[in-house]
């Protein structure tokens, strides 16, 4: 088994923390019931065809708004908009010190399934972010996890080959599309597992 040269993060849910609960579903008009937590609401409001459009970078912000606006019958313009859609990162404690313990060691990268507002929104506002010298960005490529194009891309961006990178994504089938182009992967479940699990791989960050 090839070493570990490379780590690439996911970032909503892995860097940074998704607070899309009932209230903000509402608002983009994602119906739920109470029976469903918050990262099954994100999930199914995600799965939208006009979100999938906007990650993968076939409509622009604009043209999102007017569709999303006319769609839920929104009465906003277009600033309030930006502010409500991208009000919903929050920092996971612990993960960016963890963040620098990686960096420090391993090159590393980023591999996200988002969209222009929201990534310039995460950058500004967690600005550790910025220490990511070629994020791998689905907006940017025109592909969505599980694609296989987001691994290889990703590994590219990092310059090394995919089985010498190691990713880590919240969401158990972005886990396995990984595993399927030779990644390794960790499925991830908080800072203090994931130092756990990294020592599997023969990552040592402490």
């Amino acid at each position: 088994m090839n070493t570990i040269k490379a780590i690439i993060f996911d970032l909503g849910r892995v860097l940074v923390d998704v607070k899309f609960d009932r209230q903000t579903a509402r608002f983009f008009g994602v119906s739920t019931n109470n029976t469903e937590d918050a990262a099954t609401i994100l999930d199914r409001a995600f799965q939208n065809e006009l979100f999938r459009k906007l990650n993968k970078g076939e409509i622009t912000s604009r043209e999102f708004y007017e569709a999303f606006k006319n769609d839920f019958d929104l009465n906003l313009d277009f600033e309030t908009f930006v502010q409500y859609w991208c009000d919903v990162f929050a920092p996971i404690p612990g993960m960016e010190e963890l963040f620098w313990q990686v960096k420090r060691k391993y090159p590393v990268g980023l591999l996200s399934d988002t969209d222009e507002l929201h990534w310039n929104y995460c950058r500004e506002q967690f600005p550790f972010l910025k220490a990511i010298e070629k994020p791998t960005l689905s907006f940017e490529i025109g592909a969505l996890k599980p694609d296989a194009k987001c691994y290889l891309k990703a590994a590219e961006n990092v310059g090394f080959e995919v089985a010498e990178c190691l990713f880590i994504d919240d969401r158990q089938v972005n886990v396995e599309g990984a595993q399927k182009v030779g990644m390794r992967a960790i499925l991830f479940q908080g800072p203090e597992k994931l130092k756990e699990d990294f020592k599997k791989f023969g990552v040592m960050v402490d």
